[in-house]
């Protein structure tokens, strides 16, 4: 059967049937019913020769299944076993020779693109930042842009190389980032990354991971600061809980220690996720829950609440194209924070700085100035006051 493979491109099923390119329907369906006789497992005792009919028969089988129906003959004749084993479907019954030639070639073009998106992946997020309080008050509605940019090459069967940037401005200020990753697999089971990154955060690092198992996945990595030569080190390990659901722990030694619990689901219809993040002076939760409407557009709500912050976000996004979505949020928090005898009440993009116990009243009266609400807020304000 192995010399019965060769001949011309696009005539091995022919050469399976001993049968001509130009061979009739009755003569593909004598064919076959001889040779399936031939090749049918049923007739070998032996184990060996068992499983070399039992092979060719399966060949002969699929040699017939193609060249008995015309519109697989017609595809196979013109583009061999590519164009049938292209994963994609005719969406119509075509008749003409021409309307599937045409067909056929829009589908080639279309898995030569998927071979090149494959092997170099290039993505990138363009951020506004917009304000309307601040268009009110004569100062344009722009306050800030953020810009990410990456690049994903499969530079061998088990190495990948990526490159990536960040910029961010925000009023007068900005900053951007370069980072590079390349990543070997190790094995079926387990990988290394290598990491190194300039601009505001720049740092050398290496990230290995295993799966201990076919439910549990561990990751370490280890980085140092070139700015400080500080150390960190993290340790995180991921388990699926079913088949939408993932829950996740980790654990980080360095500048900025913390152990974090998160998990998250993900299906057809939504996703969502949450995390509880505890630090040596920190603490933070956050959460956020997407639904999709429908197979181009999505909404989203985030809520964030920390130590000294509180924030939640709503909007959602439309799918353009195959590579491209639009994306519109609004975010409404407030940023607590303490500084010997000031505090910062941060609302929106509203301001406000106070000092403590005789000017804090009146940034809370501008709510509702007879509510109970304020009776609360200057009775603890006065206790608080008192214990200075």
């Amino acid at each position: 059967m192995k010399e019965e493979e060769e001949g011309p491109p696009n005539r091995e099923l022919y050469a399976l049937l001993h049968i001509s390119p130009e061979a009739s329907d009755e003569e593909i369906r004598k064919a076959y019913r001889q040779w399936a006789q031939v090749y049918h497992p049923d007739k070998y005792q032996s184990p060996n020769m068992k499983d070399t009919a039992t092979e060719n028969f399966q060949r002969i089988c699929q040699a017939y299944e193609i060249l008995s129906d015309e519109n697989k003959r017609k595809i196979y004749d013109i583009y061999g076993m590519e164009g049938l084993t292209s994963g994609l479907e005719l969406g119509t019954k075509l008749n003409k020779a021409e309307e599937l030639t045409e067909e056929l070639e829009r589908l080639r073009k279309l898995k030569e693109q998927e071979k090149v998106l494959a092997h170099f992946r290039p993505s990138g997020t363009i951020l506004a930042n917009m304000s309307l309080p601040h268009l009110l008050h004569g100062h344009g509605i722009m306050r800030g842009m953020a810009m990410t940019s990456s690049v994903q090459s499969q530079i061998s069967k088990h190495n990948t190389l990526s490159i990536g940037g960040n910029l961010a401005v925000n009023g007068n200020s900005g900053g951007g980032a370069a980072t590079i990753v390349f990543g070997h697999r190790l094995s079926s089971v387990s990988s290394i990354e290598f990491i190194g990154s300039a601009g505001l955060r720049s740092l050398i690092g290496v990230q290995t991971s295993r799966n201990i198992s076919s439910h549990l996945t561990a990751t370490m990595g280890l980085s140092m600061s070139l700015r400080d030569g500080s150390l960190n080190l993290s340790n995180t390990w991921v388990r699926q809980l079913s088949e939408t659901a993932s829950g996740n722990i980790q654990l980080a030694l360095g500048s900025d220690s913390a152990v974090s619990v998160g998990w998250r689901k993900k299906n057809q219809k939504l996703s969502a996720a949450g995390e509880l993040k505890c630090g040596i002076d920190s603490f933070a939760a956050s959460a956020h829950y997407n639904h999709r409407f429908s197979s181009k557009s999505h909404g989203r709500i985030v809520g964030k609440i920390g130590s000294n912050a509180l924030e939640v976000e709503v909007g959602g996004g439309r799918k353009l194209s195959n590579f491209s979505t639009v994306r519109m949020l609004y975010s409404i928090g407030i940023q607590i924070s303490l500084s010997n005898a000031l505090m910062q009440i941060k609302l929106g993009k509203k301001t406000c700085t106070t000092q403590i116990c005789k000017q804090l009243a009146k940034v809370f009266k501008w709510r509702k100035p007879n509510s109970h609400m304020n009776f609360f807020v200057n009775l603890f304000l006065c206790s608080f006051c008192n214990k200075i």
